[in-house]
């Protein structure tokens, strides 16, 4: 072993820091603890890893990775502080998090989504509205217009198809948004709600429809 080899080595066993490359950044132990340090030892070190695993006691552990295919950088940064119990970690869009308080209880807003394509078969099932829920608002969005002669959905439950969102307060043929507020007296009992669909010779079309309901206390 070369001279300079076994001066390393020993630096690595004596020293609490030891410096990768002349200039380069260091690998400090601060009381048993890793840090990477710039080569002052003033400030810390960036470091890149591909996958960060984390241990329990040696048993299992957990693997913090970025996404296989990315479609660019980006960076997210972590709320000031550990938040309140019941909160949720939120984006602002720009990469920055934060706590924010979840409604709880029958009086929280629920949303759910189906899709709608040219070729769905009518009825098309949505979901279980539960006993003495609101809707308080559908949104259809239409992001593919429909080319038939004369599509149409509506939005209810078996034997009254248009209890909700009636067909002609949306205009599948026409990509955008229509909006409805039922404003509907709640009835005690589930109900299974379903898209009644037209599709009158399309070809083509996709359409979603957002409902947005709760149960008040």
């Amino acid at each position: 072993m070369a001279l300079g080899d076994k001066w390393k080595k020993i630096r690595g066993i004596v020293g609490t820091i030891f410096q990768l490359g002349l200039g380069g950044p260091n690998l400090k132990n601060n009381s048993g603890t890793i840090q990477t340090r710039n080569a002052a030892d003033s400030a810390f070190a960036n470091l890149h890893t591909q996958e960060l695993f984390l241990n329990d006691d040696d048993t299992n552990k957990v693997t913090i990775k970025a996404p296989d295919a990315l479609g660019a950088d980006y960076t997210l940064e972590l709320p000031a502080d550990d938040g309140s119990p019941g909160q949720a970690l939120t984006t602002n869009g720009s990469g920055v998090l934060e706590w924010q308080s979840v409604d709880t209880g029958n009086d929280k807003i629920i949303t759910d989504t189906t899709a709608l394509a040219f070729g769905s078969s009518s009825p098309v099932t949505m979901f279980t509205l539960p006993a003495n829920a609101v809707i308080w608002r559908i949104r259809g969005i239409v992001d593919t217009a429909f080319n038939g002669t004369a599509p149409t959905a509506s939005i209810g439950i078996s034997g009254t198809t248009s209890k909700y969102m009636a067909a002609n307060e949306i205009d599948l043929k026409t990509v955008g948004i229509y909006e409805v507020e039922p404003g509907i007296i709640p009835v005690g009992s589930t109900e299974n709600l379903i898209i009644t669909y037209a599709a009158d010779s399309s070809s083509a079309g996709a359409a979603r429809f957002i409902v947005e309901y709760s149960i008040p206390s």
